[in-house]
Order: C-alpha cells, then structure tokens, then sequence
C-alpha cells in the first residue's frame, strides 16, 4: 500500500539530510531517497503516492525536462519543486513553467520550507496537525 509522505529526491546528502530534518520537524511525513532514479523506483513500485515531490537536480545526471515531465506524470496530482544548481538552470529553465516552484542555489533550508508550506500547509499534509487554537 502507498504511503502519502512528500517524495524529497537528492543526491546532495547535505541537501537531503538539512531539508530532512527541516521538514520533519514540522510535521511532515517525508521519504528521502538519494536521486530522482530511486523515486521513479519507489513511485513504480507503489511505494510512495506523494502530494509533493522535491527534486534536486546537484550531481544528479538523471534530473532532465525529460525525466522531471516524467516524474510527473506518474505523480501527476504532486506539485514539483526544482531544486537546481546555476549550472542546471539553462538545461532546466524550460520546464520552470511546469513546476510549481524552481530554487536556484545559493538558496536556504527555510525557502525550501516555505515552498513547501505554500504549497502543502502543514494542517493539509497527510500527517500536519493544527498547532494554533483549541477545538471546541
């Protein structure tokens, strides 16, 4: 069975483990593989069903326009947010459009986060709970 946890998909361990944790101590149920390779694996062997993907294109050959327009279309509900190096950009760039946010380095954990939380509050994610106020 599919777990709903966001997809964090990073060769950079650094990346992976500071977004990870960031991430996590916010609430948020998080599957962190190292490459975009091990989430097309994850994603085809029904592992994961993410309402969000995070994909970091540093030292990753595999981060394409092709392979991320693939990505999503086997997660076509999860919003995409590109993580890329200056040196990507001008591969990349094309498929900014499609993605629903697109951070080039030098960039904080924090922006990270708060694309994440625009995009997927805490209180929406499959795992958020409300912080603020009291039930009645």
């Amino acid at each position: 069975m599919a777990e709903r946890r966001l997809l964090l998909l990073s060769r950079d361990w650094q990346t992976r483990a500071l977004v990870l944790a960031e991430l996590k101590e916010r609430g948020y149920e998080v599957l962190a593989l190292p490459g975009l390779t091990w989430g097309v694996k994850a994603l085809v062997q029904g592992r994961v069903e993410p309402p969000l993907i995070i994909v970091d294109s540093r030292d990753d050959p595999d981060v394409t326009p092709e392979t991320v327009r693939a990505l999503h279309r086997m997660a076509p509900h999860a919003p995409i947010i590109l993580l890329t190096t200056v040196f990507d950009r001008a591969t990349l760039e094309p498929i900014r459009p499609e993605v629903a946010a697109f951070l080039v380095r030098p960039f904080t954990v924090g922006e990270v986060v708060e694309a994440v939380e625009r995009l997927l509050p805490p209180a929406l994610s499959p795992t958020g709970t409300e912080t603020e106020g009291e039930a009645p």
